[in-house]
């Protein structure tokens, strides 16, 4: 139930990346930043309108019943996918600023000094990148569709 938790997440995730709102929002005249948002930036929101499409691309696609157990694809999904949100939620992105902050600060966390800002964008790089790739991964390891006259349930191991 988790594995197939983190697939929809990751679908969602990479529906949004496909689909671009704060381009979208700019080329139609709006100010992305004016937005009140509590909470949550546009990447977020971009996220959640994308879970409707992904539920539907994922039922379409029998995915509940193809998604294999644990994989390294899927855990790894699950840490970009977990890490893009924690980063796209305001508190959590503050808590996570300011501890690169201090650890820049500190010097402890990279050998080359880098400003904070760019390590949190690296970071945020990173877990699109991540998400994108390991979407891939699960998506290119799914088992065969199960046949339209195979009504049984799934044993389970």
């Amino acid at each position: 139930m988790l594995q197939r938790a983190f697939v929809l997440l990751g679908m969602a995730i990479l529906l949004s990346l496909l689909f671009p709102l704060k381009l979208a929002l700019r080329e139609g005249g709006i100010d992305p930043l004016s937005l009140p948002l509590n909470g949550l930036d546009l990447a977020g929101v971009g996220a959640l309108l994308a879970v409707p499409p992904s539920l539907v691309l994922c039922r379409h696609g029998q995915l509940a019943q193809r998604t294999a157990r644990w994989n390294l694809w899927l855990a790894l999904l699950a840490v970009f996918a977990v890490v893009f949100l924690l980063l796209h939620v305001s508190w959590s992105r503050e808590l996570a600023t300011a501890y690169v902050r201090q650890a820049v600060d500190a010097g402890g966390l990279l050998p080359v000094p880098l400003p904070y800002l760019t390590v949190m964008s690296g970071a945020e790089l990173a877990s699109r990148v991540g998400v994108l790739v390991c979407m891939v991964g699960v998506l290119v390891n799914l088992q065969a569709a199960p046949e339209e006259g195979d009504t049984r349930p799934r044993r389970k191991k």
